[in-house]
């Protein structure tokens, strides 16, 4: 029985293998490269490993084979390394005369892309924070991670949140005091927690300002690092940042990252949302994105009064221009609605005020809304507003809010 598993797993590996050397025969090894649906065909790990004849096949999926081997985490040495890596794979095939010949534009395209995509993946101290991070944003108070995991609990729905300029001092809703230690040279990691039904607004070290709203986490250094400011971002946030032409600002989500000199801008990241937002208020940002070009990561400017959407699977940002007040008034305790659909008014609600919010009908998302909505007022007040104008019925049904159609 092993004997015959064996035969049938070797006739599959010879199956693929003659179907992509007939499939590329006349294919050079950049076409191969350049073409998405082709790439993920090879990239398959139990199909790199398969040796195939053919001298621009050999050359594209040998290539591909070195990039997946080195699919983790990168620093400067190992990047080096990759690259000397691909132009020995190159050599070898020219040794045993695989290659007859091949194109000087594949293996510039194969080294440019592999360099790019491992220099803008290698993940910052940040990013790599994040990662290892398992606080979530839930239920209760907002929650302050400092040094050492030490935690402390801000019990107001509206926080407000200080540093002093060396990140020791901690000044909480100006009446609490916490310190912590960050010695002159340490990168001290902290983390801010708000969950759903609250807001907190936090003054970095450097003085940039961020506003957190419901269900979000900001994970930034008490003391950034000369030249490089970073934050991680999961939720949404509206940041005014203090200019500094020296030292860019940059905010990391899971799928974008923003970078700024001096600005004011609203990003939207929340995981259970398909696309990645940002509004730009006033000056101007660089948005890093991973497309879907091979080893690709692509970057668009924004000017004020534009909406950039990335869509992770498409790998494209798409921009548009907006009333910034619609995504970025929530600061000052307001919702404005534009032609908004209700599916999307109703969802930003539900984390605001952390209640449950259901459709009994789920066309009724596809309706828009426009007018003003007072956030200090409840959950069931705003929503009594948007009823009165978009012809629905408002009732709370076993601890959750439910949105009927008036027949």
């Amino acid at each position: 029985m092993w004997y015959l598993n064996v035969q049938k797993y070797t006739c599959v590996k010879n199956s693929w293998r003659i179907r992509m050397e007939n499939k590329f025969r006349d294919k050079k090894a950049e076409d191969i490269l350049s073409n998405d649906f082709w790439v993920d065909e090879l990239k398959q790990k139990h199909q790199l490993t398969q040796q195939v004849d053919g001298d621009e096949l050999a050359l594209a999926t040998g290539i591909l084979q070195v990039a997946a081997e080195k699919s983790s985490i990168l620093g400067a040495g190992q990047k080096e390394q990759i690259g000397r890596k691909v132009t020995q794979t190159i050599n070898a095939y020219k040794r045993r005369k695989i290659i007859i010949r091949f194109s000087y534009a594949a293996v510039l395209i194969a080294i440019v892309g592999i360099s790019v995509f491992f220099q803008n993946n290698s993940d910052s101290d940040i990013r790599t924070f994040a990662q290892k991070s398992n606080w979530i944003p839930r239920s209760g108070n907002t929650r302050l991670v400092l040094s050492g995991e030490k935690e402390v609990q801000i019990n107001s729905n509206e926080s407000k949140i200080e540093y002093e300029g060396d990140g020791n001092e901690i000044r909480i809703d100006a009446s609490q005091d916490v310190k912590q230690v960050v010695e002159n040279d340490e990168i001290v990691m902290n983390t801010i927690i708000v969950p759903f039904g609250r807001r907190a607004q936090i003054t970095l070290s450097d003085h940039s300002t961020i506003w957190l709203n419901s269900g979000s986490k900001l994970i930034y250094p008490a003391r950034f690092a000369p030249g490089k400011r970073e934050v991680y971002l999961e939720g949404e946030a509206i940041f005014e940042v203090s200019h500094n032409p020296r030292h860019p600002f940059l905010v990391i989500t899971t799928d974008v990252e923003v970078e700024v000199l001096g600005t004011v801008f609203n990003v939207t990241s929340y995981k259970d949302d398909r696309t990645t937002s940002t509004i730009l208020e006033s000056g101007s940002v660089e948005l890093t994105y991973k497309s879907n070009a091979l080893f690709s990561r692509s970057k668009e400017i924004m000017v004020p009064g534009m909406l950039a959407v990335y869509d992770p699977q498409k790998g494209s940002v798409l921009q548009s221009k907006v009333n910034t007040k619609q995504y970025t008034s929530w600061r000052d305790g307001y919702f404005v609605c534009e032609k908004q659909p209700l599916g999307g008014i109703l969802k930003k609600i539900s984390r605001y005020y952390n209640v449950s919010i259901q459709l009994n009908d789920l066309e009724l998302a596809k309706l828009t809304f426009s007018g003003y909505l007072d956030l200090k007022n409840s959950a069931s007040q705003v929503l009594e507003i948007i009823a009165e104008i978009v012809n629905v019925e408002v009732e709370n049904v076993d601890n959750q809010i439910l949105i009927t159609r008036i027949k």
